[in-house]
């Protein structure tokens, strides 16, 4: 059983429960918000091909891709599931977490040089 990749108005609807903070969604527009994100969290470009990019039997809403990954998320019990994976490797996902603040500490301790720094400007 495949998965499929949600983009579109579907996905912008899903991201918009969410709830995330006004930096947070910068990034799933692709828009820049710190150096340390900066070829980490772009915009779509896997998610968009004709080709799925979604791990087996997942329906992935894709929040932002890096150079050969791409970091989303998938509903359990009509919960968000953060998951980050690579192109190369699909099904092995790597969890974030279930909260928006687990995505942003997964952001601050991967990809911060200034963690500080970096986690108020995702906080807000």
């Amino acid at each position: 059983m495949g998965g499929v990749t949600i983009t579109g108005s579907i996905r912008d609807a899903e991201i918009e429960k969410l709830n995330l903070t006004k930096a947070l969604l910068k990034l799933t527009r692709g828009e820049f918000v710190h150096d340390d994100l900066e070829f980490r969290c772009s915009g779509l470009m896997y998610s968009l091909e004709t080709d799925d990019f979604s791990p087996k039997g997942l329906d992935i809403i894709p929040l932002w891709e890096g150079e050969s990954s791409i970091t989303g998320f998938y509903l359990f019990d009509s919960k968000p599931i953060f998951i980050k994976y690579y192109i190369d490797d699909i099904d092995s996902l790597i969890p974030i977490g279930k909260s928006v603040s687990n995505l942003v500490d997964y952001l601050v301790t991967e990809f911060g040089e200034n963690e500080d720094e970096l986690k108020m400007i995702l906080s807000q």
